[in-house]
């Protein structure tokens, strides 16, 4: 009997708690030796399958040559956890790495490194070619879904053609890297298939370091250097799904993963989004699904709500919550204002964030200030980098002077003040707006002004946490000029503890 078998016959029954896991780690003080991750579970050591696929494995990440630095780390930290099951998408394989996936889940905040991944090898297929062992990868995703209970992993989209999708298990989200025999890239080319699950928080915390674009370069010179060119499923990273990377084939550019979260597990934000169809963006929106209409005066965490085109919403924040606010479409602006729940008057000040922070484009790490000089937000991700905090919102008597408008066009200071003013905030305190993936732009010899098209792609997004309670006004800008001449929704949510 193989561990993969003793992984999948050894199970509680109903009434007993969910075992602990039955999966590997390398012995700390032997790493080229395998114990079991869990001292006292009460099962058969790694036999021969094991110890010769763990071997191959640290052969495998320690030549030279691999490109993943992220999973050179990880083995020579220890930081690793590993399984070996049957078949690839099989049934008995899906019980034992459902049960010891959720086990690394529960234990993966403990492995001191920077680097933790769970490493799942499989005894066959050994002779899929690449199409075949991305049918048996999804295969096992979809069965691996569809055995778990956990929602989706709410700082994540669940939609395989978001560029912000990952897999989600247990309620963590997950990174995959597929392995296989018959892989044309050498980096993913491994004796048999096998699934590495990196957690997706770690490449956010390399993020917010500013340490994620060097990894990513030194890993792209390997693959160059060990095959002559990347792999051209790395060319659109962070622009195209994750998705369309997992198994390392070049994936035609109108693929589309065939996974589907459950249709039972809709939520809220879901059925919302069915009675508000007509509002929608057209279906190659990566945002388009999963929307919500906000109703109350506070976002429910962990929902997507969408504001449309030339609108906008206001909502109340607690301090220490986390405002995600995304670019769906791309090329738009989103103009922020905000005001101290407890004092209308004290509101966000452009002039007290650009004079602490000592730059007119405020990005991550950097705080906006109320007029009183209190910290109100601390900028954490920021994928454009981009905003302004000069220039006040659009309104009616703008477009009447700069365009000769009649005084009906959509704008900004409407779109803040009408929905604001339901909190109590008078029209007159709203002043300059952080007015987020604007980008305007100055001649450091006179000082003049012009404004380019927003550096926002589809999907990018900023993080904003919130310092105080607040009440808190959103728009989607209204200006052609200020959005390369097309007005398109914002997305936002609260992120959920």
């Amino acid at each position: 009997m193989t561990s993969a078998s003793v992984a999948a016959t050894t199970t509680a029954s109903p009434s007993e708690a969910p075992p602990l896991g039955l999966f590997f780690r390398p012995d700390p003080g032997h790493p080229e030796r395998l114990q079991r991750a869990e001292a006292d579970v009460d099962a058969v050591p790694a036999d021969l399958t094991a110890a010769a696929m763990h071997g191959a494995f640290r052969a495998f990440v320690l030549d030279p040559q691999y490109s993943c630095v992220g999973a050179r780390s990880a083995v020579h930290n220890g930081s690793y956890r590993l399984g070996i099951y049957d078949a690839l998408g099989s049934p008995t394989a899906t019980a034992a790495l459902a049960r010891d996936l959720a086990a690394f889940t529960r234990c993966v905040d403990d492995i001191d490194a920077a680097f933790a991944t769970y490493v799942a090898i499989f005894e066959a297929p050994q002779d899929a070619d690449e199409q075949a062992f991305e049918r048996a990868l999804w295969a096992q995703l979809q069965a691996l879904h569809d055995a778990d209970e956990a929602a989706w992993d709410p700082t994540v989209s669940d939609d395989p053609d978001d560029p912000h999708f990952s897999f989600s298990f247990a309620g963590m989200a997950f990174f995959i890297v597929g392995l296989h025999p018959g892989s044309a890239r050498l980096s993913r080319r491994f004796p048999w298939p096998a699934l590495i699950f990196n957690p997706h928080a770690q490449f956010e915390r390399l993020r917010e370091t500013g340490k994620y674009e060097r990894m990513q370069k030194v890993i792209r010179d390997k693959e160059c250097a060990l095959q002559g060119d990347i792999n051209p499923v790395l060319e659109n990273h962070g622009v195209d799904s994750e998705a369309r990377q997992y198994s390392g084939r070049a994936v035609e550019a109108d693929w589309s993963p065939p996974f589907q979260t459950n249709a039972g597990e809709a939520s809220a934000a879901n059925e919302a989004n069915e009675a508000n169809k007509a509002s929608e963006p057209p279906p190659g929106c990566p945002f388009h699904r999963g929307m919500a209409t906000l109703t109350g005066e506070r976002p429910e965490p962990g929902v997507r709500y969408r504001i449309p085109a030339h609108s906008g919403v206001a909502f109340r924040v607690r301090k220490g919550q986390t405002l995600r606010i995304v670019d769906p479409q791309g090329l738009q602006v989103c103009d922020l204002y905000s005001v101290a729940d407890d004092e209308p008057r004290e509101h966000l000040s452009s002039g007290r964030s650009i004079d602490y922070a000592d730059t007119l484009y405020l990005t991550t790490g950097h705080v906006l200030y109320s007029n009183r000089e209190r910290a109100m937000w601390t900028i954490g991700r920021d994928d454009v980098g981009r905003h302004d905090l000069v220039l006040t919102p659009c309104s009616p008597e703008m477009y009447r002077r700069l365009r000769g408008d009649d005084g009906t066009h959509p704008s900004c200071y409407e779109n803040l003040r009408v929905p604001m003013s339901a909190f109590g905030v008078a029209s007159d305190s709203i002043g300059s707006t952080f007015n987020i993936f604007m980008d305007v732009r100055f001649d450091p010899a006179t000082g003049k002004m012009t404004i380019a098209p927003p550096a926002s792609a589809a999907g990018d997004m900023i993080e904003l946490r919130a310092e105080l309670d607040m009440i808190v006004g959103l728009t989607a800008c209204s200006s052609e000029v200020t959005n390369a001449g097309s007005l398109k929704p914002i997305d936002f949510m609260i992120l959920a503890d």
